[in-house]
């Protein structure tokens, strides 16, 4: 009406201030009912059935424009070449789509998703004072019986006698041990066994399934070849199968021994034997039991359909599935990793000790684990200090210390036997972490802090746009995201940002904060920059990165929803998923079946290939005793050729000087040769003329060997 005046609607920097101060201005009249607070709309929040506005068809522009424009960046970062330059076209349209994005998120067309409610301010309950005591005691018996680095029977029965003490001792209410019990009893009373399996239930099994798929689909056969560090992990779980239970394995610069105690039992219970099938399924396992531990930490973040959304781009990913299937310890530090946050995330926002005791102990495992995992600790120090900045820990900072405190008991308890070892062998304990941080084995190349903050930014940028040089467990020169899950990571992260300065909650800084720390392993290689990025030290920020991808692809599908009325919205919603999703898996799947299955084969020396070659001759006319491998320098591990020939424990090299011991041998020989060694090619022929000469076609560039047949002689056998 001519005499009201028309309210002024907030400016772009009005909007930026706002955020700036975390106090968000009131939704403009002219917006209200087009934008939904939380993840998804209500019904009450759909749009109404007028007739769209120029306003409604901008932000509909923009919904489609976010996600679309994202995805030709990361598809241009993706195939940009020479991979050396900067793609400074690219960095543009990644600014522009960015300012899109903020604008968006300014004027509510994204939702920011919600987090958990925090629990208020309650009265601690009493520690049990004797179980205390007794853990105390028993952890102090432990450390004196891990001697000689050895876990024995009387060791292993202290360590988990105190540890189940001290958690019974800190544990609030009913103890899990006394509610297990009672359950049991209360079934074995009235036995009864009720199934249920609502649509949410099918659609996380559904993802757990395709999951399964990228973990096991051709196990056995990729990746197909080991290389040295593997048979160093067989010969230590042929110690364990000895009957050699050590607590740290000292070859190799020393290991942790988690690995060789699983594949030693995957021996026994499957038959598999000393293979690299047997290291394969104990990680490939870990790594799809680690997912619904992604579940339950993303589900903190945004609720259960970032939950779904994280677990299945995680389960489909390049990236967690590859570390599962090279048959080492990368996929350990994640396993225990997912666990730890979710239980220290959950404890500080609902409040419960009894979630810092099992990220303490879960903390502790892993250490025993992966030698990356050495950073969690510090990890979980760090999202304490994150909620004790923020005002909703006024009132209750003293007991999140002492909760803390107890976390920090529990984990130290868990890692007593590897720490009377470490104490024990200082120096093989510590090599690896620091060669890789210090000046110990080789000078800095250059000024730490400069190599610090160029490390910190060459792993930022693996997800997006290279992920390092280390062929077994990436591929080199290439983003470590499929092109789907690097736009999700982008926009989340925008999403996530403009989220904390909106509410200034603690939950998102720390998701923010917990992706470097957790990739410090590989970042803090100081004197080894090159190793940096490493997506196997890094492999615990795969957590946060899909929880956050998670949350960008719901917010993006809610958007959509929301803002095309009636069921327009869910239509294009579920096409949109359908196609991303979609996308997705065919992107992961080409990555990890064609890409790096032929960059391995092409980079793996063909052990297999000579281990079969020996199989077959031992099998026919010879012996594993007559067999040989002559070593060539950056040639095969003659280790490996014995485990592939299904003889562990048997190295086959046979030096070129060892061959004139030989002449007066009977039996049929065989000896591989690399195609290079044309020295030892005129040895054999000058100590066997009568032997045969052929050559290996391994069908690979490279790869071929050379097989020199000695036949029997004199009719001895």
């Amino acid at each position: 009406m001519p005499g009201e005046s028309s309210p002024v609607e907030p400016s772009v920097l009005d909007w930026i201030r706002s955020l700036l101060r975390g106090r968000p201005l009131p939704i403009p009249a002219s917006q209200r009912g087009l934008t939904a607070p939380y993840l998804g709309p209500t019904p009450a929040a759909r749009p109404a059935r007028a007739v769209p506005s120029a306003r409604v068809s901008a932000r509909q522009l923009r919904l489609l424009a976010i996600p679309i424009l994202f995805l030709l960046i990361q598809a241009g970062l993706e195939s940009w070449e020479p991979r050396s330059e900067t793609p400074w076209a690219w960095v543009v349209g990644l600014i522009v789509a960015t300012e899109i994005l903020l604008w968006s998120l300014l004027r509510g067309d994204l939702p920011l998703g919600e987090a958990g409610a925090e629990a208020g301010v309650r009265q601690e309950a009493p520690v049990r004072g004797g179980y205390l005591a007794a853990g105390a005691g028993l952890a102090l018996l432990t450390f004196f019986l891990s001697t000689n680095n050895t876990f024995r029977p009387l060791t292993v029965v202290a360590w988990v006698g105190s540890i189940a003490c001290l958690m019974i001792g800190f544990w609030e209410g009913e103890s899990l041990l006394r509610r297990g019990w009672d359950r049991l009893a209360g079934w074995v009373r009235h036995p009864s066994l009720r199934l249920s399996l609502d649509g949410w239930a099918l659609a996380i099994w559904l993802a757990l399934g395709v999951a399964a798929v990228f973990r096991f689909y051709l196990l056995d056969r990729l990746p197909l070849d080991m290389w040295s560090d593997h048979a160093e992990k067989l010969l230590d779980v042929m110690d364990v199968l000895n009957g050699r239970y050590s607590i740290f394995f000292l070859r190799n610069t020393g290991r942790e021994p988690l690995q060789f105690y699983l594949a030693a039992a995957t021996v026994r219970a499957f038959g598999t034997g000393l293979s690299f099938l047997t290291l394969k399924i104990g990680t490939a396992v870990l790594g799809w039991l680690t997912l619904p531990f992604i579940y339950l930490f993303a589900r903190e973040f945004g609720g259960r359909r970032v939950a779904l959304a994280a677990l299945f781009l995680a389960g489909i990913a390049f990236w967690p599935n590859l570390l599962g299937r090279t048959g080492l310890r990368f996929t350990l530090y994640p396993f225990f990793a997912a666990p730890a946050l979710f239980f220290l995330v959950r404890g500080l926002r609902e409040q419960g000790r009894n979630d810092f005791l099992l990220a303490g102990l879960c903390t502790g495992l892993s250490l025993y684990g992966y030698s990356p995992a050495r950073i969690l600790p510090f990890v979980l120090v760090a999202g304490v200090l994150v909620y004790l900045a923020h005002p909703i820990a006024r009132g209750r900072r003293m007991q999140i210390l002492i909760w803390l405190a107890t976390a920090g008991v529990i984990a130290l308890v868990v890692f007593v036997p590897l720490a009377r070892a470490g104490l024990t062998y200082p120096d093989q304990f510590l090599s690896r972490a620091l060669t890789r941080m210090t000046a110990a084995e080789q000078p800095l190349p250059g000024p730490a802090l400069v190599i610090l903050l160029t490390n910190i930014w060459n792993a930022l940028k693996m997800f997006n746009w290279d992920s390092g040089e280390i062929w077994v467990v990436t591929i080199p020169r290439h983003p470590l995201l499929d092109v789907v899950s690097g736009a999700l990571f982008l926009i989340g992260t925008g999403i996530v940002i403009v989220r904390y300065f909106r509410r200034r909650s603690w939950i998102d800084l720390f998701l923010l904060l917990s992706i470097p720390l957790l990739m410090a392993p590989s970042i803090l290689a100081l004197a080894f920059p090159v190793e940096n990025p490493a997506p196997n030290r890094a492999g615990g920020a795969l957590i946060p990165v899909f929880t956050v991808a998670g949350l960008a692809l719901v917010a993006v599908l809610s958007g959509l929803r929301a803002a095309w009325p009636r069921r327009g919205g869910l239509v294009l919603a579920v096409a949109a998923g359908a196609l991303l999703l979609g996308l997705a898996i065919s992107d992961n799947y080409r990555m990890l079946f064609t890409d790096f299955a032929a960059l391995y084969r092409n980079g793996a020396w063909n052990t297999k290939d000579a281990g079969d070659v020996i199989r077959g001759f031992a099998d026919s006319i010879g012996t594993t005793r007559t067999a040989h491998v002559v070593p060539y320098p950056h040639w095969v591990d003659t280790r490996l050729v014995g485990f592939q020939a299904g003889t562990p424990g048997v190295d086959y090299a046979l030096p070129r000087e060892s061959i004139d011991g030989l002449a007066g041998e009977m039996a049929a020989q065989l000896f591989l040769v690399n195609p290079l060694d044309l020295e030892t090619m005129e040895k054999l022929r000058q100590v066997f003329p009568d032997g045969v000469a052929q050559a290996f076609a391994s069908g690979i560039e490279g790869r071929d060997f050379w097989i020199y047949f000695v036949p029997q002689r004199g009719g001895q056998p």
